[in-house]
């Protein structure tokens, strides 16, 4: 009789647990879910930053080509200025020449003419330095023009280089915004994370409790509960070693955000090269990583080098040694380090 009540009581127990883990299931779906669109946000919005930083980075090349031409015309303007002065001395000892020490005024120059002919040799000789002083101060003229012309210009680049300088710094602005945005998006999708890995532990710890004591009421001997059957890959061991080798060949690469070049990765954008490098397709985003391939049970003391080690908003290709090859933050670029990098690790991906 004690035996059926307690035979009873069990698969009530069991029923009631299943029940319940099949409720935090649902809550696991939708927390996934929410966690999944954090991440695409976050990443949709490094991917904006990446394109940001790139405008910037032009906008500096254009300001460096403006002040190229400004320091131009600053030199033909002190060219313009010493041709002015230049002129303003030639014409000035031409008039002292010319007219302040004369002996005879112009009367008398005529009036001593011998004959008509004299007269108007003195006279087209008198207009020819005239036209000559007119055209020197014509020509010292068009100077001073030419040389409010270069002012002009000067100014009006000067106030462009001014403007662009406002643009760069709102762009900076705009960009640290969007940074200060980035983090705590990716602090909510962290936070949503472990509570869905939280609810998760506990559901399967009370269907495993619950297993164990139906077990033992229905049974004479004790019965291991098995773990959960491992999905594997295909397991190629040659494709796994030529993953690290070649993630070997990018240490020292700088870190860039939105890169996936070897001239600068980003964390998603280094692993999804260096699979590439190999023959394998895999999503741009660490988020769509960490969903990709197979999943390798056992976490982090299952992993074989090659796999994707995977973090909330980054992602790392292991080589074994509790230790991986990873781009790691801005400033900083692609290096070995411990796989304990202060932040959990949220899956282990195998692609190959």
């Amino acid at each position: 009789m004690y035996r059926r009540a307690l035979k009873t009581f069990a698969a009530a127990a069991l029923i009631t647990t299943i029940m319940g883990t099949s409720v935090f299931a649902d809550d696991l779906d939708t927390l996934k879910t929410q966690q999944q669109e954090a991440q695409q946000k976050v990443d949709d919005l490094t991917q904006q930053l990446a394109y940001l930083l790139t405008e910037i980075e032009d906008l500096e090349q254009d300001m460096a080509d403006l002040a190229d031409e400004v320091d131009k015309t600053n030199t033909e303007l002190e060219e313009a200025q010493r041709v002015q002065k230049k002129q303003f001395e030639d014409t000035k000892l031409r008039i002292q020449y010319m007219y302040e020490d004369q002996s005879a005024s112009m009367a008398e120059v005529f009036l001593t003419a011998s004959d008509m002919s004299d007269v108007i040799n003195k006279a087209s000789y008198m207009q020819q330095v005239y036209d000559y002083d007119r055209n020197k101060l014509d020509e010292m003229a068009n100077t001073a023009q030419s040389i409010a012309d270069y002012k002009s210009t000067l100014e009006e680049k000067q106030a462009t280089l001014d403007e662009k300088q406002k643009e760069l710094t709102n762009k900076q602005a705009t960009l640290y915004t969007a940074l200060d945005k980035a983090k705590s998006d990716k602090d909510d999708a962290d936070a949503k994370y472990q509570e869905a890995a939280d609810m998760a532990a506990k559901a399967e710890q009370q269907r495993r409790a619950a297993a164990a004591a139906a077990s033992a009421a229905t049974a004479s001997k004790t019965t291991t509960i098995s773990s959960i059957p491992t999905t594997t890959a295909n397991n190629n061991s040659s494709v796994a070693s030529k993953i690290v080798s070649t993630a070997y060949q990018y240490i020292g690469v700088p870190y860039r955000s939105g890169g996936s070049s070897p001239s600068g990765f980003d964390c998603s954008g280094f692993t999804s090269y260096v699979l590439g490098q190999c023959g394998i397709g895999i999503s741009r985003t660490s988020g769509s990583q960490a969903y990709g391939g197979v999943a390798v049970s056992g976490g982090i003391s299952a992993a074989q080098p090659g796999d994707i080690i995977c973090y909330p908003g980054h992602v790392g290709i292991y080589i074994g040694g509790g230790q991986m090859i990873h781009a790691s933050v801005p400033g900083d670029y692609v290096k070995v380090s411990s796989v304990n990098i202060g932040m959990s690790i949220t899956a282990v991906r195998r692609y190959w």
